[in-house]
């Protein structure tokens, strides 16, 4: 590393692949003995998954006690401020279709893997939650997109035609290569966050009271499936 660092003489380090098994403990230790910088590191293979290096966070990361700087920063740069705006413009309308599910889900995937996210949160990172169930969940949610994708725009803002014929579903199914279980679950769910999404449109002042909490927890408890 040293007659490395003199024959190009290095001023900065990006350490990539962070987001596999290795915990890049060579590539660090090489940093630390020329005495180069390591600016940014890469979790992912997107644009938006390279971080600044912040040895706090690597650290806190690294002992499995989760980085909650790093969640926040990670749900802010996915959230698209525009598009949000115009969701909870239409939920105090009472609006909530599939596209707006849709776009939840586009937000949701560009924060990156599951993995990755509970990784971030303290006191989650230890739990060992197992990678096929993690898997499971990011494999429906792009099953749904796909899904919603291959809807007409009718049937898209209004979902309730797919209960009434259900031979849409079929074609929905056959058109997103998903099955018409996987159809039915994505409705359901979206029936229960839109009535979700009404209770909390109902809330003009910003302020909810315990009961109002109460009522919601106990009614959608263990029902919803992201």
């Amino acid at each position: 590393a040293e007659e490395f660092q003199k024959a190009l003489s290095i001023d900065g380090v990006i350490i990539t692949r962070m987001d596999g098994t290795s915990k890049a403990g060579g590539a660090l230790t090489a940093c630390a003995e020329t005495n180069a910088p390591v600016y940014f590191i890469g979790v992912g293979e997107q644009i938006h998954e390279i971080e600044i290096f912040n040895p706090e966070s690597f650290i806190q990361r690294l002992l499995g006690m989760g980085d909650l700087q790093a969640l926040l920063e990670h749900v802010k740069s996915a959230t698209d401020e525009t598009q949000q705006q115009r969701i909870e413009d239409r939920l105090k309308e009472g609006k909530f279709t599939l596209l707006d599910l849709y776009s939840q889900l586009e937000q949701m995937n560009k924060m990156g893997s599951m993995d990755k996210l509970i990784g971030m949160v303290p006191g989650m990172s230890a739990a060992k939650v197992p990678k096929n169930v993690l898997n499971k969940q990011e494999d429906k949610m792009k099953n749904w997109k796909n899904a919603i994708s291959s809807m007409t725009e009718q049937e898209i803002e209004n979902p309730e035609l797919l209960e009434k014929q259900t031979s849409r579903i079929a074609r929905i199914a056959k058109g997103s290569g998903t099955t018409t279980t996987e159809i039915r679950e994505l409705l359901k769910q979206y029936k229960m966050l839109k009535e979700m999404m009404g209770m909390q449109s109902g809330i003009t002042d910003g302020n909810i009271d315990q009961k109002m909490m109460q009522k919601m927890a106990k009614k959608f408890q263990g029902k919803m499936k992201f």
